[in-house]
């Protein structure tokens, strides 16, 4: 199986009560890793003297978005509007072979700078999910 290139992946942003938007000058959105408790479920009657386990709440964690600053891009205003108001809203990360990925959530945290000789300005934003993670596969 061939990987797929990164290049070509965009976000977009839905804020509460309003219209989605892109993000742009993304250089990276992270992964999004979700994890879940483990619940212990041993007993005396348990084999083996092992512990025994089932799983408990899943949660999606966070998602690292960087890239370069723009003044004039409506996405990273839209996220700069969302972290100030704490509002939960929709993201969308689609994959240049088709498949994407969707999820609410808010901005935890916004970025900008640095500025450094022979750099560019950054910006970065870390998105909080809220809730379950849905996956399209590419057809």
């Amino acid at each position: 199986m061939a990987a797929t290139r990164s290049q070509g992946t965009t976000l977009k942003f839905t804020p509460a009560g309003g219209a989605q938007v892109s993000v742009g000058r993304l250089t990276s959105v992270g992964e999004i890793q979700s994890d879940s408790e483990a619940l212990d479920v041993t007993t005396l009657e348990s084999e083996g003297g092992y512990r025994e386990y089932i799983q408990g709440l899943r949660d999606a964690g966070e998602v690292e978005l960087s890239g370069f600053y723009d003044a004039e891009d409506a996405g990273q205003a839209a996220l700069r509007a969302a972290y100030d108001s704490g509002a939960a809203g929709a993201f969308e990360v689609n994959f240049p072979d088709g498949s994407k990925v969707n999820f609410s959530g808010f901005v935890k945290g916004h970025t900008v700078g640095s500025a450094e000789v022979d750099g560019a300005i950054g910006f970065g934003a870390v998105v909080r999910i809220t809730g379950a993670v849905r996956m399209t596969e590419a057809v």
